[in-house]
């Protein structure tokens, strides 16, 4: 297994987050960090299209909730294509997350710099 990145600098990683104030502050850290952001997006439909169509991207940040829809979709076509991606959530309760995305990592709200900056740099870095 690859060791880690130590920073972000080249990945691209797309952010769905129905917050505005959210999806500025992450997009704001994965830049000082050196990674490229795609979208921010806030809802199902636009992040779906964005990953059916193709748009490279290395990783994704994907809130559990977008305005009343589930990103499942979105986890499901980016699992397809090998592309990692990880949970925004305000949940505590683990039984939202479906089984087939048990493993993929869960970055609590309000992020943890660090631990979003270690999470996309040893989870996403691998492609």
């Amino acid at each position: 297994m690859p060791a880690p990145r130590e920073t972000l600098a080249g990945l691209k990683v797309l952010v769905v987050e129905d917050s505005y104030l959210i999806a500025e502050h992450v997009s704001e850290l994965l830049m000082r960090h050196g990674a490229e952001v795609i979208g921010p997006v806030g809802r199902l439909g636009p992040g779906l299209k964005l990953v059916e169509e193709g748009t490279p991207v290395d990783g994704a940040l994907l809130d559990v909730n977008l305005d009343g829809e589930f990103c499942f979709p979105i986890a499901a076509a980016l699992a397809q294509r090998s592309v990692p991606f990880a949970f925004l959530t305000g949940y505590d309760d683990s039984d939202i997350i479906p089984r087939d995305f048990a493993a993929a990592p869960r970055l609590g709200k309000p992020l943890d710099e660090a631990q979003l900056v270690r999470t996309i740099a040893a989870d996403f870095g691998r492609r």
